[in-house]
Parts: structure tokens; C-alpha cells; sequence
């Protein structure tokens, strides 16, 4: 019964392992991503479609920016990946602030310089999940061996 939790519990611990570490190679790429000066070109708070539990209706961040690579100016609406959880709590913050700053740094991918975001995805709690992980898995692998 022991060796079915722990292979179950080792199950788990790839699945995390996976998980982190895709995450973090996502985030080690953009690392590579070029800077360049943007500017803001609507950064407000808007009235969505969602409502709250109450029955109000909530508001959605509204952020594009310009920037320009070259010489070709795009636009973008995104502050950072998909991939991070807090996104749209981390958007509306930094609405809040840019009134006050209409430039701001633009990071693009060096290969397609239509994909930007403003606030790339950190790496190290990509990296530290992903390690912890892989020693957990290593932990339970060598309990399942040794049994």
C-alpha cells in the first residue's frame, strides 16, 4: 500500500516538475527579448461584461501601447505573459501608476517583434519550483527503488 502512495506521490511530483520547468524555459527565452522605449496610448479602467457575486459588474484593465523596432511601429495590449497567474491584477496596477509616465520600456521577441509585453515573466520561481520538484521526485524515486 506504502509503494502505491509513494508512486501516485512521484506521479505528482513529475507532473510538477513539468509543469515548473516549462514554465521557467518559457521565462529563461524571454530574457532575450530585446528592450525598447514605448509609449502609452490608452491605459484606463473599463466596465466588463463579468459581474461579481454581489451581481455588479467589475472592470476590466485596458492597456495599448505603441513602440517602435526599426523602422516599423506596432501596437500591443499586453502587460506580460499569459502564463502569469496575477496578470490582470499586475495590468490594473501598473494602470494606476502610468498616468503619470505615458513612456515606458517595451520588451519584444527578437524573431517577431509584433509580440511585446511590458513586465516579462520572472524566472526564478520558475526555477526554484522546477528544482524543488525534481528533488522530490528524485526522493520518492529512490524510496520506490529501494523498496
Amino acid at each position: 500500500m506504502t509503494s502505491i502512495i509513494m508512486l501516485f506521490a512521484a506521479a505528482l511530483a513529475l507532473v510538477g516538475f513539468i509543469h515548473f520547468a516549462r514554465r521557467f524555459g518559457l521565462a529563461w527565452s524571454m530574457r532575450r527579448w530585446c528592450r525598447t522605449q514605448g509609449r502609452v496610448l490608452t491605459a484606463e479602467m473599463r466596465r466588463g461584461k463579468r459581474k461579481a457575486f454581489e451581481g455588479s459588474l467589475l472592470y476590466d484593465p485596458v492597456l495599448r501601447y505603441s513602440y517602435a523596432v526599426g523602422d516599423r511601429v506596432f501596437e500591443s495590449s499586453t502587460f506580460t505573459h499569459q502564463a502569469v497567474r496575477n496578470a490582470e491584477r499586475l495590468t490594473s496596477e501598473f494602470i494606476s501608476r502610468c498616468q503619470k509616465h505615458p513612456e515606458l520600456p517595451v520588451y519584444y521577441h527578437p524573431g517577431d517583434p509584433a509580440q511585446a509585453v511590458i513586465q516579462p515573466m520572472p524566472w526564478q520561481g520558475s526555477a526554484l519550483g522546477a528544482t524543488g520538484f525534481a528533488l522530490l521526485l528524485a526522493l520518492l524515486a529512490t524510496g520506490l527503488f529501494s523498496a
